[in-house]
């Protein structure tokens, strides 16, 4: 995180492999701990360490910053399989049984509300690997881009995105 902190204002997504219980209904979460008990494992905590660290350096989890959620319906963008997540963000682990949520997309704490604008957090519900993908609809204001003073030299903001294969390594 301090390579990624380093580089001002940036967005963060992909397996972290962690999870919270806030992500769940209670029946999603009392899925999870008898899919423990069921494997022999212990229950797991309500917010595991990666993702209280997250919280503690300010991290926005998108989900919850998104219109979406904000207004309870997923009105506007529409992709061939996407989900209807609003009220939590649904699992993405498992597509034919799915259990966990453990990949993310956050925001920096340094984009603020008046900057960044989380139009659209949703699920895709396709079969593409042992994940669902996320689409995440981010508006990023005119006061977010640098100001330089050439044409030339005037571009987006740049969003610094880690993404983490099941080995655990970032790509």
């Amino acid at each position: 995180l301090p390579f990624a902190e380093a580089a001002g204002p940036h967005f963060l997504c992909g397996d972290f492999n962690m999870f919270q219980r806030t992500d769940c209904t209670p029946e999603q979460w009392d899925a999870i701990c008898n899919d423990a008990d069921t494997r022999g494992w212990e229950r797991p905590p309500d917010i595991t360490e990666a993702m209280g660290e997250l919280h503690r350096r300010g991290y926005q989890d998108c989900f919850y910053m998104s219109d979406d959620h904000k207004n309870s319906t997923a009105n506007g963008l529409r992709v061939e399989g996407m989900s209807n997540d609003v009220q939590t963000p649904g699992a993405t682990l498992w597509p034919d049984n799915p259990l966990l949520r453990i990949d993310y997309a956050f925001l920096s704490s340094e984009w603020g509300q008046a900057s960044a604008r989380v139009k659209h957090y949703q699920r895709l519900l396709v079969d593409a690997s042992d994940h669902f993908p996320i689409v995440v609809d981010l508006q990023l204001s005119a006061a977010a881009v640098p100001q330089t003073d050439t044409a030339a030299e005037r571009t987006a903001p740049q969003l610094f995105a880690v993404v983490s294969g099941d080995d655990g390594n970032s790509m």
